[in-house]
């Protein structure tokens, strides 16, 4: 019998958007601190009435939890909504965050964040990163790997934690938006549109590939490998470098260490280079077609409050798109390469009986067998690793401890309750709408459809972007449970994409608006309902996914 018992107090809720259940052990150990040390600082920052958000991982499934800012390691229930009011006003903590959730909208602390970010962290990021992703090391002596897989360990370290600190300001202006939006009576599927080609990270691969596209087209050029594109031109070869050195050592078919770099997917990067083009600048046209749309159903007097809003909310959309790849995809990448480096050799010298192995050692445990083989001994590792791939087979519940439900804003001190509002409606925007569970092939689906124009293609029904590499071919409509950004690349290369799950914040959603990509989010029973190889039609107007045949 698998034991489910709840990591700690509270109500903990499975997260199924990240990991797969055979997650590596330095993921879950870098996850279990990175996220409570980041959003712990986010939370301060935006004056909110949460300490931070706890992740443990359970027979391999990542679980999240919210920590009150009072009481967060207590098992008794919450109390009566009296007995918040009167705390929430008396207790020193609260007193400060309420204080602070007034300086932080009046001031608009998301601003200093991105400021700080374009000025400060983002430079040091790519720096970093480039510096440690150039380092061969195949070359490195053990000592030498040791001390460089520890330095790249360090960097992804004090990067997650940096990423889920801006979570919180990235996300805060599009949740004012929203609620502004709502007051007003705005449609939120089409306020969402406005902000359409505000994210330059998302379509930046896309953009790159195109060059090399048009240098290839220019000198007539059809290649069948990288070495064709390389040798098609001497700008050919420089832009193909660039993009690799941008986003080739960058984890792209999942965010684990197991997961592979783009860089080993050649044929990949080939198959992107060869796709249709796509027109990168139709979504910031787009965007300002729908602001404009919207604009005009405002009264003259709430319309410089919508745009001040819009311009806000469009600079830090870039933001949380840019974030993850800096921040957790690209160290991830490069530790991967260090961490399958050691496992080599260490199975080479019999510290370990299977290169998988290495990933159920933590970094501490691989900086030591390199160092001196103090360190965990082959049987255990084999030990961990059957363990972890066992937890693939298991049904994980949604939830683990008491069901619980958050106390009503209202009662919150200050601007909490502005805060929190905007928190509520971004969060539900992750997320589809509610629906019924379709049993079976059905002749139409329906969801929430983003874009204009219908299309019609071959449904490639596939579990991870792994899967969707090695399966779609340009052209196929990519039907998933969910995306994340570890799909881009296919995702520039497909006619469309199909979700179970995910609502208009989700990465779905984005990334269909920054490359005009036909997407139907949130489409209850897609996974039963569409069979793989089977012809369908995206009408996101509509936003129902047609059965053809």
């Amino acid at each position: 019998m698998t034991d489910w018992t709840a990591p700690g107090p509270g109500t903990w809720e499975l997260d199924t958007a990240h990991f797969e259940a055979t997650v590596s052990r330095p993921m879950r150990d870098l996850m279990s601190e990175a996220m409570g040390a980041g959003l712990s600082v986010g939370f301060e920052l935006a004056g909110a009435p949460l300490s931070s958000v706890q992740a443990r991982f359970v027979n391999g499934r990542m679980y999240t939890r919210l920590v009150p800012l009072v009481g967060g390691n207590s098992t008794r229930p919450t109390p009566p909504d009296k007995v918040l009011w009167l705390v929430t006003r008396l207790h020193p903590r609260f007193r400060r965050r309420a204080k602070q959730s007034a300086r932080a909208i009046d001031g608009k602390f998301w601003m200093s964040e991105f400021a700080r970010w374009e000025r400060e962290w983002k430079p040091e990021l790519q720096a970093t990163n480039r510096r440690l992703g150039e380092v061969p090391v195949a070359d490195l002596s053990d000592a030498d790997l040791a001390k460089h897989l520890d330095a790249v360990w360090k960097h992804a370290a004090w990067a997650a934690a940096l990423h889920f600190r801006l979570h919180t300001s990235d996300l805060a202006p599009i949740g004012r938006l929203l609620v502004a939006a709502e007051d007003w009576g705005l449609d939120a599927k089409e306020v969402m549109a406005t902000l359409a080609g505000a994210s330059p990270a998302t379509s930046a691969p896309a953009r790159a590939l195109a060059a090399v596209r048009a240098e290839l087209a220019r000198v007539e050029s059809l290649p069948q490998t990288l070495d064709d594109v390389r040798s098609a031109s001497p700008e050919a070869a420089a832009l193909l470098s660039a993009y690799l050195a941008e986003f080739g050592n960058r984890v792209t078919t999942g965010y684990d260490l197991r997961n592979r770099t783009l860089r080993e997917l050649p044929d990949v990067v080939l198959a992107s280079i060869n796709a249709s083009d796509v027109d990168l600048d139709a979504a910031e046209l787009a965007g300002d077609r729908a602001f404009s749309a919207m604009s005009s159903q405002l009264a003259e007097a709430d319309r410089a409050e919508f745009a001040s809003l819009v311009e806000e909310a469009r600079t830090l959309y870039g933001l949380r798109d840019e974030n993850g790849p800096l921040t957790a995809e690209w160290p991830a990448g490069i530790a991967r390469y260090a961490v399958l480096e050691a496992g080599r050799r260490l199975r080479a010298s019999g510290s370990i009986d299977d290169l998988e192995h290495i990933f159920d050692a933590s970094i501490p445990e691989i900086v030591g067998l390199l160092s001196d083989g103090k360190y965990p001994l082959a049987a255990e590792l084999k030990t961990r690793c059957d363990e972890r791939m066992g937890w693939e087979a298991l049904d994980a519940p949604d939830r683990l401890g008491p069901p619980s439900a958050p106390p009503p804003v209202d009662i919150l001190p200050g601007r909490m309750p502005e805060l929190m509002r905007a928190v509520l409606m971004v969060t539900s925007l992750f997320d589809p709408p509610a629906g019924e569970e379709i049993d079976g092939a059905a002749a139409t689906l329906s969801g929430v459809g983003v874009g204009t124009e219908s299309v019609r293609g071959i449904a490639r029904v596939v579990g991870n972007a792994d899967e969707a590499f090695e399966r779609a071919e340009p052209g196929d409509i990519i039907v998933t449970r969910l995306t994340v950004p570890t799909f881009n690349s296919v995702l520039a290369m497909a006619g469309g994409v199909v979700t179970e799950g995910g609502g208009l914040l989700s990465h779905t959603a984005v990334i269909a608006r920054e490359l005009g990509l036909p997407a139907i989010i949130g489409v209850v029973g897609a996974l039963t309902g569409i069979p793989d190889g089977a012809e369908i039609e995206l009408d996101p107007v509509q936003g129902t996914v047609t059965l053809v045949r």
